[in-house]
Formats: structure tokens, sequence, C-alpha cells
């Protein structure tokens, strides 16, 4: 498993919070309201259901997943429970109408949504790491969480003994109270990779 110094975990959280940050405020003139977020909270699991964010197994989730490929490969996915997706693409639209009505609209929202945040998060750390991370399209899936994590995306095969790292930010719009949270899929080399770029650049940072 993973070990982070206190000062490794605080960067990549560091680096996270700077593109949520500004995905915030895209996202806040999108759906025209305050978009609060929480400090991303990092955990490393060797399985999904033995994170905390699995403790309702068969809550349906609507996921916007992509793969990114640079010095650390893996995938990112942007997870709103179904109820909160929904809430979420009526802000979107500023229409007041009936849940049920906006299923046909939610996957389009939420792939455009999931572009921004997730491409803010992936963005800031090329940046501040110097490193070029390239993404896939975006894809949406909508699926019991006990099994958002049931086929590639788990990192391939076992042989490659996968980990999630998982960064948990919460969504808080004030009219909505919606939330959601950002899940990245490394495996162990990738991990160790990232560990290794933070490392050069906290040398460099800190002369």
């Amino acid at each position: 498993m993973i070990e982070l110094t206190e000062l490794e975990h605080d960067t990549i959280s560091e680096l996270i919070n700077i593109g949520v940050g500004r995905a915030a405020s895209s996202l806040s003139e999108m759906v025209d309201q305050p978009v609060e977020l929480t400090v991303p909270a990092i955990s490393f699991v060797e399985r999904f259901s033995d994170s905390e964010l699995a403790n309702a197994p068969t809550e349906v989730v609507s996921a916007v997943s992509q793969s990114f490929h640079g010095p650390f490969t893996g995938e990112a996915m942007l997870v709103f429970p179904e109820v909160r997706s929904l809430e979420l693409v009526r802000s979107l639209l500023k229409v007041d109408v009936p849940l049920d009505t906006l299923t046909d609209l939610e996957q389009e929202a939420l792939m455009e949504v999931g572009n921004i945040i997730l491409n803010a998060c992936l963005g800031s750390i090329s940046n501040v790491l110097g490193e070029p991370i390239n993404c896939s399209m975006p894809t949406f899936r909508k699926r019991e969480t006990r099994a958002l994590l049931d086929d590639e995306t788990a990192g391939g095969s076992a042989a490659t003994n996968p980990v999630l790292m998982i960064l948990h930010v919460q969504f808080m719009l004030r009219q909505n109270d919606i939330d959601g949270y950002v899940l990245f899929v490394m495996d162990l080399e990738s991990i160790q990779m990232l560990r290794e770029l933070v490392r050069r650049f906290l040398a460099n940072s800190l002369g």
C-alpha cells in the first residue's frame, strides 16, 4: 500500500485543490449560483468496496469518466448519486421541471460538467509538475455503486495489482445541496511515478 509523507500528501491535495477551485468557478457561472467545494481528501485502497464511498453499494450513481496518459496513466471519474445528478442538470438548464423528465438530457449535461472538472484537476497537476497529460473523450455510465469499477476501469487485470487513489470532493450548491466526488484509479506503478514527480517538484521548490 502507498504511504505518502505528510508533505507529499499535502502537495497532491493542493494540486487537486487548485484545479477543482478553478472548476468550481466555471461551474458557478454555469449554474448561476455559488459553488463551494471541500478540501480534497486523499486515501488509497486496494478495492473500491474497501472505501467509505461504497457504504451504500446499491445506490445508483451517474459517472463521467476520462482515461489519462502521460508519465503516469489511469482513469479519472466524476461521480454523482443519481438524484443529485438530475438536480445538477436542472440547475444547469435553469428550468423548473420534474426530475423524471430530465433523464434524456442527463448524459450530455453531466459529460460537460465532468469534462470541465476532470480536465481542471489533471491540468493543474500537469502544469505544476511540468509534465504533459493527455485525456480521452469523456464517457458516461449509470450503475449501482458496487458495480462502478467492475470492468476495465478497475485498472486492468488483477495481475497489475491496481490501487485506487480516491479524492473525495464534496460539491455544495447553496440552493440544491448537490454533492459528488472525484475518483482517480491508478495502478501502483503510476502512483509511484506521481509520487516521484511530486518529490522532484518539492526538491526544486524548496531548494
